[in-house]
């Protein structure tokens, strides 16, 4: 981040340069006068906007800094989300839950080998955070539960954390058919949660409320292909249960072609197998 807020301070000086001249001392030469072929003229010791500014408007120059330092903190903030979505893009669009997995086991284990400080200690935490929601689309809850109460690194109280836990939390009362647990852990979760209409519907789906959990996966599409994969696996459960099998097949199918290492890909292929052989 150094060499980046070094660069950006130079681009700046070089900016300002253009209107305000060279911004170290240096002699320069005023009012040329010509004399019988001879130039004469005075030269004058310049001691530099530079110097000018940091001793008559330091405030300004304080300011200067500080706006070059939140520029290069946006701008690592940029690289890293940009590194970070591309990684996401592999679960998120490509649904390959495997590879996504592995891909973060290897960052957060690279990231324990360092010595972290400052923005790499956020970063990291949004790392760990990640791994854990690989883990979790791969139905390893209990080495999940085992990382973050005994192997995260960075403080417990941050949103990121909190946040994480609440998500493995869920899908261990999802998993093991807790409604009441369920439906508690979503009313005491952020907005951020209880706008999800997955979670939504899921909440239904362990009640056994199959037609408005249905109706609630049909009144949206997924922002992307894993969600979409998620809403129509539980939407294609939601329409067996109404015994609406012809659109519960068609909710399958797309699972299956898309679905790629999802969980609820194997599911959804093992459920048309079935519907198969029922039919024949």
């Amino acid at each position: 981040m150094l060499l980046v807020y070094l660069v950006i301070c130079v681009l700046m000086i070089g900016i300002v340069s253009l209107f305000l001249g060279n911004p170290f001392p240096h002699k320069e030469t005023i009012f040329p006068l010509l004399f019988r072929k001879n130039v004469f003229g005075f030269s004058v010791w310049d001691s530099g906007w530079l110097y000018t500014g940091i001793t008559e408007y330091l405030y300004l120059m304080v300011t200067g800094c500080v706006i070059a330092l939140v520029l290069a903190f946006l701008w690592l903030c940029g690289v890293s989300g940009g590194k970070l979505a591309g990684l996401d893009r592999i679960l998120l669009k490509q649904c390959d839950v495997k590879k996504y997995m592995d891909a973060m086991n290897y960052a957060v284990d690279y990231g324990r080998g360092l010595k972290l400080q400052g923005f790499q200690e956020s970063v990291f935490l949004l790392m760990q955070q990640r791994m854990v929601c690989a883990w979790i689309a791969g139905g390893k809850l209990e080495e999940s539960r085992r990382f973050l109460t005994g192997e995260w690194r960075g403080k417990k109280n941050s949103n990121v954390y909190k946040q994480t836990v609440r998500t493995l939390e869920l899908s261990e009362a999802y998993v093991s058919r807790d409604a009441e647990r369920f439906h508690m852990l979503l009313q005491r979760a952020g907005r951020r949660f209880r706008k999800q209409k997955l979670l939504t519907a899921r909440g239904l789906f362990l009640e056994q409320k199959y037609e408005q959990a249905a109706m609630c996966l049909q009144s949206y599409k997924g922002e992307n292909t894993y969600h979409e994969v998620l809403r129509q696996y539980l939407l294609g459960k939601c329409l067996h249960k109404m015994e609406n099998k012809k659109m519960a097949e068609e909710c399958m199918e797309y699972v299956s072609v898309h679905g790629n290492t999802m969980l609820c890909q194997k599911k959804a292929q093992e459920w048309l197998l079935n519907n198969q052989e029922n039919d024949g």
